[in-house]
Order: C-alpha cells, then structure tokens, then sequence
C-alpha cells in the first residue's frame, strides 16, 4: 500500500499477483461511476475475478500491475515481456474507470509507468484489457444513444482526462448505423456485381454456433491468419482461444443473420458474425437487467424490443480469397439476411483507415459513434 496526501490510506497500486484476490474497492468502483448512467450495461465482477487470477493463461508469459484510489479511480496495467509495437515493448492500460479528477488519474498513471519501465517499456497504449480480444479502445462522442455490448462505453471527460495526461490518439474507429430498409435497394445493386465472380469458388452458410464450435482449431488459425497484422494484435494460446471463444461465445451471435463463406474444397474462406444488439434488455437501470454472463441468443433475442438492431461485429476474409470481393459480398449476405429480422444495422468498431468502409459510404449511414485508441511514451 503507498498513501498519497488527501487520498485514502487503502490506496493500492502494485504489481499484481495473480494468486491473490482482487481488492473488493477495484471491483465496486464501477457501480459507483455509473450510478446514475440509464444506459450502463453493467460489468460482471466474477469475470474480472477470473481474468486476473491464476485461471487466466495470459499470466503464463505476462505481467500485470494494478492501481485503485477507493470510490475515485481504478487502472490496470499490462507487459508481455518480447511484445513490441514498432520496435518498442509495450504496456497496454486497462479497466480504467474513474472520477472527473486529474489529480488521482496523475498519481496512478505514474505508478503505471514507473512500473513499466522496469521492465523495459518504453510504450504505453489503451484502453486494452489484458489484449484486443479484451474489451478496448474509449468512446469520443454521440453519449445520448447509449451503448450496445462490447461497445466502448464511458463518460463523456475520459476523453478530455486522456488529454490532460498526454496521450494522443494512435487509432480512431468508428461504427455507421443505418436502417435496413433504407439500404436493401443499393445492397441488391452491389451483390449483382460482385457475385458471380464467387460462383466459381465460393458458397455461402449460415454461421451456427454449432459448426462455430466443431471448428474451432481451425478457426484459430483463421484468426491469427486474418487478424494478426492489427495493431495491438497480441497472440494467444489455443487454449486460450478456447476459452474466450468458445461456447459462451458461439452461443451469443445470431444464426440468422452471421455467414460463413466456404471454399469449394471445404476451407473456410471466411465469415461475419453478427449479434444482435442485446442492449436494451442489459442496461442497469432497468428493474431486472439481464446479466452480461447470462446472454444468449435463445432465448433473449426474440425477446428484445423494436426497433431491433443487428451488430455486424466481426468479419474477415483469408489471404487466399482476397482477390474474389468477398468482404464486399458477406456484408450484402448478411444484411439481405436482416431484412424482416431486424429493423436497424450496423458495421461496428471498424478502423478508420479500413477499406471496409467504403461498404457503408456506399450505402448511407444514418448516424456514427466514434472511438479512439490512445498511446504515449511512458
């Protein structure tokens, strides 16, 4: 325990050891920040026990740090020695929540940093908990439409907090947002274009979460083979990947709607998962929110209110298929399987630098939510 003047004597900020258990003032923090917040989706504090316990593969090669000034603010920390982002090791922050207070933010992003550069950090970016398959990156704007699951989700100074502390922003992204209806015409336009140049190589299913699971060593290669160059992109472990996607995960995105596009020899060429936006049945203000641990497609999509909206979330296509405009033809799959399923859909959390996106300018947006991935020397 280190004190500060003015701050609490049960002020912690130490290296973590993973056998030991959280401090209950990191877990409750949050609850406070976002007590009056009608559109908080609440945080499962049994998940965050777990991730940062011995449970968690993640501490077999990596490090954690973590700061709480009790009913003020929270930060973690995180090194995997030998991970560089340009050369340089870096430390990702996390879990961080706190008060509109730039004092106590100072005092626990100094401790941060004077930890990371003991172990050779030069670097520091976030938000990232633990690594990008974690929840990552801080909302910059549009506060007043609240948030869908695994959108970043704050108040509106952690930006401004950002600033004051020197970070600038290394990535922006964003998530478009239109209605169904609106962009089925031009959708129908753009599928006539790209799909018969697919015929000849190319079929397309519907993602279940069954095949989801009956497949899953093979989709970790896959998502290392598509994913890996993304910034941040931290490797995990097959058991990893197990655990963080596997039936919990298949359970919770529509069958519907998400597509798997298959090779004519049987390889996946790639898929789109898409979820629906489960939101409106999860935010804490509500009698009896439904718990984030508790999610499933069946049977809580068909209980969601309209309009409903569907989250086109995760997409990607292998190096191999590249050349067929196949990312093009998933999102006009999946957005023709949306039609009477859904009223509202969006492509979300997408970099802005991303070629993608020419796939929503296209086909009018109604509104955007914005987001931004921070980094600072430490």
């Amino acid at each position: 325990m280190r004190p500060y003047g003015g701050i609490e004597m049960t002020s912690i900020m130490t290296a973590w050891n993973p056998s030991t258990p959280l401090p209950e003032a990191f877990l409750t923090l949050p609850a406070q920040i976002y007590a009056n917040d009608p559109f908080w989706l609440g945080e499962d504090p049994q998940s965050v026990r777990q991730q940062f316990s011995g449970l968690n593969p993640w501490f077999n090669d990596g490090l954690a740090w973590i700061g709480v000034i009790p009913g003020k603010a929270r930060l973690a920390g995180f090194v995997v020695p030998g991970q560089l982002i340009d050369g340089e090791q870096a430390t990702f922050f996390g879990f961080w929540e706190t008060i509109n207070d730039m004092d106590v933010n100072l005092k626990l992003f100094n401790e941060l940093k004077a930890w990371a550069g003991e172990h050779g950090a030069t670097r520091l970016y976030g938000p990232i908990n633990f690594t990008t398959f974690g929840a990552n990156r801080l909302r910059l704007d549009a506060f007043e439409n609240g948030a869908f699951p695994g959108e970043p989700w704050n108040p509106d100074y952690y930006p401004a907090l950002m600033e004051q502390l020197g970070m600038d922003i290394r990535y922006r992204y964003i998530s478009t947002f239109a209605k169904v209806d609106e962009i089925i015409v031009p959708i129908k336009r753009d599928y006539v274009r790209v799909k018969p140049q697919l015929a000849q190589a190319i079929r397309f299913k519907s993602m279940t979460a069954e095949y989801w699971l009956s497949h899953l060593d093979e989709l970790y290669g896959f998502v290392g083979q598509v994913f890996g160059a993304n910034f941040a992109y931290t490797p995990i472990s097959l058991e990893t990947f197990r655990q963080v996607c596997g039936a919990d995960f298949a359970a919770r995105f529509c069958p519907q709607t998400s597509v798997l596009a298959e090779s004519l020899d049987g390889r996946i060429a790639g898929f789109f998962l898409v979820y629906p936006d489960y939101g409106p049945l999860m935010r804490q203000s509500l009698p009896n929110p439904v718990s984030s641990k508790d999610i499933r497609f069946y049977p809580w999509a068909g209980q969601l209110p309209r309009p409903r909206m569907a989250l086109a979330k995760t997409g990607g296509v292998h190096p191999d298929f590249r050349s067929f405009g196949l990312f093009t033809a998933m999102g006009c799959e999946l957005t023709l399987r949306a039609e009477g399923v859904y009223d509202e859909i969006a492509g979300a959390l997408v970099r802005e630098d991303n070629a993608s996106l020419n796939f929503a300018a296209r086909h009018g947006q109604a509104r955007h939510h914005h987001y931004a991935l921070y980094g600072s020397k430490t």
